[in-house]
Parts: C-alpha cells; structure tokens; sequence
C-alpha cells in the first residue's frame, strides 16, 4: 500500500486519540483508536523497509524513498507523542507491558495463523484421502455387479 495513504490512516487515528485525551477521556477507552494507530505505523514501517509494493505505481524510485521516508519519520513522531501521554498517565512500567504483551500476541497470532493452515492442510489430506479410497471401493462393488450379472466377462 501506498506510504501516503497508510499515513492517512495512522493520522486519523492520532487525531482521533488526541482529541479523546484533549477532552479527559482515558487511554484504555481508546484502545482501537491505539490499534488502528499502533497497526498503521507497522504498516508504515514494513512499506519504508521494503517498499517494492509502491513501485507499481508509477513514480520514481526518488519519489517513493522520500514519501516512505517522510511518512516513516511522521508515523514515529506520532507514536512518540502517543508513548509520552501513555507514560503521562499510566508510567514507563505500563508501556513496557504493553509493548511486551503487543510482541507476545503477534507471535501467538502468527502461531494461531500457521496452526490453523496446518490444521486445513491435514483436513485437506485426510478429506482426499478417504474420498480416494471410497472411490476405489465402489469401483470395486461395480465391477463384482457387473461380473455377477453377467456384463464382463472374467
């Protein structure tokens, strides 16, 4: 995806978490506003890394640094401003628990997300499997009916 438009994406939700934390409302009641900012800025991340995606579209290859670049830059801006008002309101401790615990549940979701193809896989074997061993059982029974009527001969 293009760098501009993941970067529309974390400054919704940046704006949307300021304006909650300007009106007294609580991080914790934020929390898919810090979600969606948290997965943008990944997003971000990934696209100024490797952004072959972006290629396609068109523009230099000059052009696409410095947009992946910017946005990077403006997307890391964002979560400082973001890490600091968490700290403000819950302390260091807090953030390190939430990053910590944000680690552990990528890791059991890319884990969640292997098992489960794994799990399709062997599914599939088995369905195929089986499907393939009725299929040779009746053309077995066939072939005795046919024989018994008379229709091939041995």
């Amino acid at each position: 995806m293009d760098p501009l438009t993941l970067l529309a994406a974390a400054k919704a939700s940046y704006e949307a978490l300021k304006a909650g934390i300007a009106v007294g409302k609580e991080l914790q009641h934020m929390a898919s506003d810090m979600g969606s900012l948290f997965d943008s800025v990944a997003a971000i991340t990934r696209t100024a890394a490797d952004p072959k995606g972006s290629l396609m579209s068109g523009k230099s290859a000059q052009q696409i640094a410095m947009e992946a670049y910017a946005a990077k830059a403006e997307a890391d801006q964002m979560m400082e401003d973001l890490k600091n008002h968490f700290i403000g309101e819950f302390g260091i401790a807090a953030w390190d628990r939430v990053l910590s615990h944000t680690t552990q549940i990528k890791k059991q979701q890319r884990a969640d997300a292997l098992q489960a193809a794994k799990d399709q896989d062997e599914l599939t074997h088995s369905v195929m499997m089986w499907g393939a061993a009725f299929l040779a059982v009746i053309v077995v029974l066939v072939c005795f009916v046919l024989v018994a009527i008379g229709l091939v001969s041995r």
